[in-house]
């Protein structure tokens, strides 16, 4: 074997194990995310006003009676399993909104930013949609509807703020924050403010934090909240239920 080949044969092993240490550097970051609590475990049960369809890659809550014509999708927040959503899907689905929460690759909405497009697919009876996002599945969100105006008439925005500049967009918007949020800070979303829609909503919930909108436990350099999840919840329900109403 001449110089040049071993060469060659060096730098093709280098590059194999760069790729091989990568890889596994990625898979140990996916595997390590946070799990849905026993309350949103409970959540996926069907009830008498909302039923449960759970897939590989969504989980529907569809009311049973008085069914809305809106339907709502949310996006996951980054490492966050899909199922610690459903507590707030039930809820929605209770006031006759069917919701659908989307479950991502790896569990990054980075790699499932054009889901919704199947969702809206697999629901024809609803003709009005609103998308949200929790934490940066709120920056996936935000940039899946303004690449599909035509399809999604407002998103909410959970903690989480847009990545680009949306504020000549069409559809509408809500900001909803923990004024105790320690992930998403008040200067991420007035250092902002200009990348929103023209006609969004700001809400900020006193005592709230930033896990408090997911049922996933306590995360990771998030401030304690001084309200309960569940009034964190409460309030955030009936905030994107007003915003609904209000389209």
């Amino acid at each position: 074997m001449n110089i040049m080949q071993s060469k060659k044969k060096l730098i093709l092993i280098t590059v194999l194990f760069i790729i091989l240490i990568a890889a596994g550097a990625f898979t140990y970051y996916v595997s390590d995310y946070y799990h849905a609590d026993a309350k949103a475990m409970a959540a996926l049960n069907s009830t008498d006003t909302y039923n449960v369809q759970k897939t590989n890659d969504f989980i529907t809550f569809t009311p049973t009676a008085n069914k809305s014509t809106a339907g709502i999708i949310i996006y996951p927040g980054a490492k966050i399993q899909a199922e610690s959503y459903s507590v707030i899907a039930s809820e929605l689905a209770k006031n006759g909104y069917t919701t659908i929460i989307v479950k991502m690759p790896f569990n990054l909405a980075f790699f499932g930013v054009n889901k919704a497009d199947d969702v809206i697919k697999n629901h024809p009876e609803i003709n009005s949609w609103v998308i949200a996002g929790h934490s940066l599945g709120g920056v996936f969100a935000s940039d899946y509807a303004v690449n599909h105006q035509d399809k999604i008439k407002g998103v909410v925005y959970l903690a989480a703020y847009p990545s680009s500049n949306v504020s000549n967009t069409t559809f509408k918007a809500l900001s909803v924050r923990g004024s105790l949020d320690n992930l998403t800070l008040t200067e991420d979303i007035s250092g902002n403010l200009d990348k929103f829609p023209d006609n969004t909503t700001f809400i900020t919930i006193k005592g709230g934090n930033h896990y408090n909108f997911g049922d996933y436990g306590v995360q990771a350099g998030d401030n304690s909240s001084t309200i309960t999840r569940e009034e964190q919840q409460k309030q955030t329900i009936n905030a994107i239920i007003q915003f609904i109403r209000n389209l």
